[in-house]
This record gives C-alpha cells, structure tokens and sequence, in this order.
C-alpha cells in the first residue's frame, strides 16, 4: 500500500509537470539540491497520508464455493491515531486530521469518518463489515502519523464460537503466513485484497513436514482492482499437518491474511487469524503467546539448506528451555511443529534461533473439557519495534473482553514509554522495565488504546484478549508492529536555461 501510495504521489507530480509545461519560465528539476556540488539530503517531514487493509468477514466470499449461512457474519472495525504523547520527540504535528474506512471492492464508505484535532487524537472510529468485502482505512493530516487498525469478531456460541482479532496492516509484495492443520473439521481461508487500481496475479505455495506441497491450484490467483478474493487452503494443501503459506505477488501488492477455524464434528474449536510473520531471519521472536493447554510452535525454512533450531520461552525471570525438543532439525523448505503444551499456565515469548533463516508462529489453545467447546490463538513473530506501535481496544470491558499488554526484550534489557488511552479520554505514560531475555505485562483494563515507544534496548510487544464464560476462554493474539511517522517529501526546483 505504500508503495501504491509512493507511485500515485509520483504520478500526481508528474501530470502537474505536463499540464503546466507550456507555462514555467525554465526546466523543473526532481533531482534532489545540491550544496557545494554534493546532494543535500531530504528532511524527512510529518505523515501526510496512511493506510490500512482489514480482511472483512474471512467467511463470506470463498472462491468456488456459493454464499452461505455463516456464525460470523459481522466484523467490527476500530481505528485510532496515537495521542501527542505517544508520539516520539520532534514527530508530533499540530492541526486537524481525518480517518475513514471505506470498502473495497468499490471503495464505498462504511459508517461515519472521524476529525479530530490536537486534543482528541486518541478518539476511536469504529464501522462494521457484514457482507463479503475487506475495508481500508484512510487517515489524512494530522492522524496519519501512527494510525493504527484493527478488526474484531465475537461469537459467544454456535459453530463459531470464538474470539478474533487481526491487525490490519499494510499491501505488500511477499507474506509468508503460518497456521491451520489437517484435524477434520479445521478449515483455512486466504484472504487477499487488492487495495491498488491494476488487477495483482498472486502464487501461492505451501511447505509442509516432507517438503514444498506440489498443487497448480495456488497458481495465478487474479486479485482485481480494489477487490478481494478468498481462497480455501484445502485446494492447495488439504492434507498438510502442518502448513507454513507463502505469498508472492506480481503486477502489485496484496494484504493477505489466513483465517484459521476448527469445527471437531459438533464441536466448536474456535479459530484466529495469522497475519504474516516477520520475515525469514535467523533469529524470531514471538510475544503476547500465553499458554493455558494445548500450544505449538511452528518453524519453517524456506531455504534448501537444513536448519539447526534451537527453540526457548522468555519469562518474567529469564528465559528457560521448552520441556522437549528444544533443539531440533528441520530439513530445507520443509516445516515442523514443536509441542510445548507441558509449559506451566502463564505469559511468554517465544524464541527461535537456527543457523539458516526460518519464519515462526505459535498457537494456544484453550479447553474446559476435551468434549467441550474451544479456543485457539495464532501468535506470530515479529519484528523489533524501531519507533511507535499501537493497538486500539475500544470496547473492551464492555463486552467482557479483557485485555493485556504483554512486551519481550532480546539481547539485553530492554524499556518502553507506554501509553494508554481510557473511555474518558485520559492519556496515561509510564515506562516500563523488561528484564534480558524476559517479559513483562501491563494489564489494560478500561483501554481503549495502547501505544509502544521503545525507550532502551530491542523491544517486542503484542496484545492478549480473552473472555471467560460457561464454556470456557475465548483468546486472541494481535501483534503490535511499528508504524510509519514520517516520509521523504519529493523535491522539486526551477532550473533556470
């Protein structure tokens, strides 16, 4: 998306250059400025513009299939920029801005955009999606610095039973998405949306235990214009226990999510959705992963070679090995689920580490009784946070969602500033301490934001929602990545003949 937006700010200039082209006394130079004949470099200067894609109802629209009765057929949407005193020194701006979403395919508005100034940045938008479509959001002038979104289901019985929240994030050109399994009943739906004007050709191919899973069917997926096409991971790798989906894009970029639900027979196992990972690196970390029962970590290696893994949780005290198979081998292009379903209930991170690169994520489930309802959670690496990360909450306590903040620092200690924005309105700050190689957790009752700026050290951050009732705990995990601030303007001068 933000190079969608890069390349229609190039275009704009251009057809001002053209169309006043018979009117300017000299040549308009692009280059940047020169000072003693070398380049001065660009300032960068305040957001103007940003965006992001939600998946819409991950139920609705599945290719080859025909519309159905679905127990997820809404999904809430939430919007927020970060309060003046979230943002980092010399990054706040003064004046209005504005944030909307709007539908995609056909961009069409949905619910009410917000404006709002200086002194109620921290206001939330919300709208709703009840029909096979994904959202944008568009946030202008002030409120694009730091914007952040997110999209929320719950279903509180029924075949859909569960909690689930995804960050809406950014279009890009490769993902790599990881969840799903082959349990009768789990089902896996690939969201993608097109959130440019030229229609996008999407591969999709899946690694698996024994190696890449031969299917066409992932081939050549056409993604229109402003439009959105879900794919079932079934026709691609329907029998893959374990499934790590790469995603690669041509002709464009796509917001892809995988959308993760279980049905045991009558039973409802919940699900979630996987936002893509950090990218292959030797090193991930994956926070906001609170075991409770059933858990997995699942590592993949994209490359041909074998990979050394070596896997560990990060505690409040320190980092501690997982019961088993903390050292493993995970040939190339292959990937492996790791149990570490003996951990103690509590918080962690998860951290991998192998002599090649790999992509990671973890899953939690939740269980009362083996017979009775359920609930999983996809957590997934994430890259450290560099500047300013949020996450809005709105509503939280008011449909018995409660919610916790829950950091992890690597390499050395680590702090955030974190700022939390409440029903009334009132912006707290304090800075928070995290331990070498550990967690800690800031609980987030009556939240209806929460902003991550990192003080000292390499820090991760990612937000747990739960709610309890009769049949047990519905979870989600939604990781909390860093947001763009500013940009690069593009510099334009007259040169004289």
């Amino acid at each position: 998306m933000r190079g969608l937006l890069r390349a229609l700010a190039v275009a704009a200039v251009g057809t001002g250059l053209v169309a006043g082209a018979t009117q300017l006394p000299g040549r308009i130079d692009v280059s940047a400025p020169t000072v003693d004949g070398a380049l001065a470099p660009a300032r960068p200067v305040a957001l103007t513009r940003g965006s992001a894609v939600c998946p819409g109802p991950q139920d609705l629209g599945v290719t080859g299939l025909p519309a159905a009765t679905t127990a997820r057929p809404r999904v809430d949407l939430l919007a927020a920029a970060p309060p003046a005193a979230a943002l980092p020194a010399g990054t706040a701006t003064a004046g209005v801005g504005t944030l909307a979403f709007g539908a995609l395919p056909g961009r069409g508005a949905l619910g009410s955009a917000l404006s709002a100034g200086d002194h109620d940045r921290g206001s939330v938008l919300t709208a709703y999606v009840a029909s096979p479509r994904s959202a944008v959001l568009d946030a202008t002038g002030t409120l694009a610095p730091g914007v952040v979104a997110l999209q929320r289901s719950l279903v509180n019985s029924g075949d859909g039973r569960g909690l689930v929240t995804t960050a809406c994030g950014p279009a890009a050109g490769e993902s790599w998405l990881l969840g799903g399994g082959a349990q009768p009943g789990r089902r896996e739906r690939v969201v993608l949306t097109n959130p440019g004007p030229n229609p996008v050709t999407v591969d999709l191919s899946v690694l698996g235990t024994r190696g890449p899973v031969p299917s066409p069917n992932g081939r050549g997926v056409v993604v229109a214009p402003y439009g959105r096409t879900v794919v079932l991971l079934d026709a691609i790798a329907g029998q893959e226990a374990s499934p790590v989906l790469h995603v690669v894009a041509t002709g464009g970029e796509v917001a892809a999510v995988l959308d993760d639900t279980w049905l045991d027979g009558v039973i409802p196992r919940g699900g979630d959705d996987a936002t893509p990972a950090a990218a292959p690196a030797r090193e991930q970390v994956i926070p906001a992963f609170r075991v409770g029962g059933p858990a997995t970590v699942r590592v993949a290696v994209p490359g041909a070679d074998e990979a050394v893994v070596q896997t560990r949780v990060l505690t409040p005290t320190g980092p501690r090995p997982i019961p088993r198979d903390a050292v493993v081998r995970v040939a190339g292009q292959s990937s492996r689920d790791i149990d570490v379903s003996a951990l103690p209930a509590g918080a962690y991170a998860v951290q991998v580490r192998a002599d090649v690169p790999v992509v990671a994520a973890a899953m939690t489930e939740r269980r009362r009784k083996a017979s009775g309802p359920s609930d999983l959670a996809w957590a997934t690496s994430t890259p450290a946070i560099g500047q300013l990360a949020g996450s809005v909450l709105r509503n939280q306590g008011t449909k018995g969602i409660s919610a916790s903040l829950d950091l992890a620092a690597t390499g050395g200690p680590g702090s955030a500033v974190v700022t939390v924005v409440d029903t009334n309105g009132r912006v707290t700050t304090r800075t928070v301490a995290v331990p070498a190689d550990a967690v800690a957790a800031v609980p987030l009752a009556g939240a209806t934001s929460v902003w991550v700026h990192p003080a000292a050290g390499t820090v991760r951050a990612g937000v747990t929602s739960w709610k309890t009732d009769p049949l047990g705990v519905m979870i989600s995990s939604t990781p909390l990545l860093d947001q763009p601030l500013t940009e690069l303007p593009m510099q334009v001068r007259e040169q004289q003949d």
